[in-house]
């Protein structure tokens, strides 16, 4: 399928963005600073997920360089999810102050806002490049510190997940008509709907219980992360089969939320170093997870242990028209899913005639002229 690979014009649009931002937060600061003063800050932070993850290396890294950075005024100290507090529970105990900051994927609270599923993830739609642009271009940022400001938040992205593995199970999926009946762990507005659409019964277990849900049959099948992520958590040992591709999260967002008020505490100086972190970690781990995902899913396929399954070209347009009347449905339903869904279809509408007109060295295939 044209829309499955990934495209080097666009990679490297994203990474000259980033640099740009980067260098230009890093040389305001240097301008800024009759701003800096002595005063030191000691920040808690949490995370929804746990100590072996590669979504906590992210959190760890963007703790490393902030502290780095602010040359010791703001020192963050991060606990893994069940610490300070419960992974559901992150985003009060942030908003209430009790903790300054989370780490999170702003998905988890689509319970407390629809609009949140958009900004965590993409169904049948996003690239993790479109996000991207969308956030560092467009009117990604804006979205995610409105929808967080309604909890008194301030938001940052700092990683950009590539397409997911697919559906992980110890039976064959390679029809929409193979996951009737089966429990299975989605998340997302969209996707939990999806879901029950096709039959099959979506369940919303933390990540950290995925690998004793499947050994003890809670779960049927789930999802969770690109290849690399499901390996760090030893997910491929309790599922054989990988049904692609993965139509229901085709990209991701990872990020921190910040108190507004701990946020409004810092000197402009801090309050830089902690934008220019964010997107060192984005541009850092963002390329180097998918360069990991493709590794291990070489490793994957040609050890024979794992299966993989794919759905049919018929059954993924069924999906993509599905998809875009729920969307159309939860955004009649709730005003800011609307928004963010109109800003993130401006964004499309805005670049898809450059991305056509790419061929096959934009969204389709680059490696004939470089493979045998």
């Amino acid at each position: 399928m044209k829309r499955r690979s990934f495209f080097i014009t666009t990679i490297t649009l994203v990474v000259l963005l980033l640099l740009s931002g980067c260098l230009s937060e890093q040389t305001s600061s240097k301008e800024s600073g009759n701003e800096e003063g002595s005063e030191t800050f000691n920040w808690k932070m949490s995370s929804t997920y746990t100590s072996g993850s590669i979504q906590f290396d992210r959190d760890e890294r963007f703790v490393e360089l902030v502290n780095e950075l602010s040359g010791g005024r703001l020192n963050i100290t991060l606990h893994q999810a069940g610490e300070l507090t419960k992974a559901g529970q992150l985003m009060d105990t942030v908003s209430d102050g009790t903790i300054e900051i989370g780490g999170d994927w702003p998905g988890t609270w689509a319970g407390k806002n629809p609009a949140f599923s958009l900004l965590g993830t993409s169904a049948a739609g996003f690239s993790a490049f479109d996000y991207g642009m969308w956030i560092q271009s467009a009117e990604g940022q804006k979205m995610y510190n409105e929808i967080y400001g309604q909890f008194g938040l301030v938001y940052f992205p700092y990683n950009l997940i590539g397409t997911e593995s697919g559906i992980r199970s110890n039976e064959p999926i390679d029809s929409i008509e193979d996951l009737e009946g089966l429990n299975i762990r989605f998340v997302g507005t969209v996707q939990s709907r999806l879901m029950q659409e096709f039959g099959g019964n979506p369940v919303n277990i933390p990540s950290g219980e995925l690998y004793q849900g499947m050994q003890r049959g809670v779960i049927d099948a789930f999802e969770f992360s690109g290849p690399a992520g499901d390996k760090a958590m030893n997910l491929d040992e309790v599922a054989k089969y990988v049904a692609t591709p993965s139509w229901h999260q085709t990209a991701s967002v990872t990020g921190v939320m910040i108190n507004k008020e701990a946020w409004e505490s810092l000197p402009k100086d801090l309050q830089k170093v902690v934008k220019v972190a964010a997107k060192t970690t984005m541009l850092e781990t963002t390329f180097d997870e998918m360069y990991k995902d493709a590794t291990v899913t070489n490793e994957m396929v040609e050890s024979g242990d794992i299966t993989v399954t794919e759905f049919s070209e018929k059954d993924v347009q069924k999906i993509i028209e599905v998809t875009k009347q729920i969307q159309n449905d939860v955004a009649k339903e709730n005003l800011n899913f609307a928004k963010v869904l109109e800003s993130q279809k401006k964004f499309m509408e805005t670049y898809e005639r450059y991305r056509e007109i790419q061929g096959d060295w934009g969204f389709g295939s680059n490696a004939e002229t470089l493979l045998d």
